[in-house]
């Protein structure tokens, strides 16, 4: 027998424990990280996390209803369980708008546009509704070299649909090229993991900026934070992203800082699909790492490299399952793997 030691290892651990997993009552989902003790620091211990809505001694659940410390898994792997209380969003606490300077240039008080600026489309002009999210940050294709930028799916929408800044009525910014919402678990991960009807959600999308659109009018850096490194992939055969630090700047809330406390979050558990997201961010100090508008942001490594290493597209009390919520956490996707899939390459 050989303990997990990697997420590739809890990934086959979780997958061949499914029916298991899904058995348990009234499961929230499951996560990959580490094992932590009540009133003790995290271990380094990989685990396989269980989010229930109530977390009760043992002593008060029958027998039939206990959750094993430990799960066996293929070729004589097994690893940690640990059982984390999640929330339950009954009523949305809205988060508002930073008043920061910042924030306000992003939404449109400056005179360039950077990664981490408002953009928006119209949903129905004739009754003045749109929607607004946050450009993550400037790519360009790998085949042709054309220029645009990298936003989620939910802001981008569909192929032509047309993009400004910051506001509908105000400059035609771009217009969608490529969209991606979900992508299947072997196609994404490998095919060392290949359950039935699973997959990934990568919610984004590229976006080509217009003809027209003077290019001298963009910063590519990230404002309030600077010149960003090279990307950084996230490994699955180790442990090395649990933990680490990193910030994020988004139209709504500005810039925010967080850790990275879980990959691999099951927020779909239906009969017939299963949906997984890559990362569990924590905000700071009890504060939200994200909010409504977030949506696109570039999640970047909280160093002196500032690497870009994820897409943002939720959080903050989303309700992903029966109306359910891991209350105050931000979910994102692997960077790389949303470029590798795009096809796209970031403008740093």
């Amino acid at each position: 027998m050989a303990e997990a030691e990697s997420l590739k290892d809890l990934m086959r651990i979780r997958a061949y424990n499914r029916q298991f997993l899904d058995s348990i009552n009234g499961t929230l989902g499951t996560a990959l990280g580490f094992k932590k003790k009540t009133g003790e620091d995290i271990s380094t211990q990989p685990a396989i996390i269980v989010f229930v809505p109530m977390k009760i001694n043992p002593k008060w659940i029958p027998g039939s209803q206990l959750i094993p410390k430990k799960l066996d898994g293929p070729d004589g792997l097994w690893c940690a369980l640990d059982v984390v209380e999640g929330g339950r969003a009954e009523i949305e606490e809205p988060v508002p708008e930073s008043p920061s300077e910042l924030a306000e240039r992003l939404r449109g008080w400056d005179d360039k546009v950077w990664s981490g600026s408002q953009v928006s489309h119209w949903v129905d002009q004739t009754e003045g509704r749109y929607i607004i999210g946050t450009l993550g940050a400037f790519a360009k294709e790998r085949d042709n070299g054309s220029q645009g930028f990298l936003t989620n799916m939910h802001v981008g929408i569909e192929q032509g649909q047309k993009l400004f800044h910051p506001v509908p009525w105000g400059t035609h910014l771009g217009t969608t090229q490529k969209v991606i919402e979900y992508v299947e678990d072997q196609e994404y991960y490998g095919p060392f993991v290949d359950e039935p009807s699973t997959f990934v959600r990568v919610d984004c999308a590229f976006v080509e900026l217009a003809p027209d659109f003077d290019k001298a009018n963009i910063n590519p850096h990230m404002m309030g934070v600077g010149e960003m490194g090279s990307v950084k992939n996230i490994s699955l055969d180790d442990m090395a992203i649990i933990g680490q630090r990193v910030l994020r700047v988004g139209r709504t809330t500005g810039l925010r800082h967080g850790t990275i406390e879980a990959f691999g979050y099951e927020f779909i558990d239906q009969p017939n699909v299963t949906a997984y997201t890559d990362l569990l961010i924590v905000g700071d100090n009890d504060i939200p790492f994200s909010t409504h508008g977030d949506s696109g942001s570039l999640i970047v490594t909280d160093d002196s490299e500032h690497n870009p290493i994820g897409l943002l597209w939720g959080g903050w009390q989303e309700k992903l399952r029966t109306g359910y919520a891991q209350e105050k956490w931000t979910y994102g996707i692997a960077l790389s793997r949303v470029l590798d899939a795009l096809k796209i390459n970031l403008i740093l």
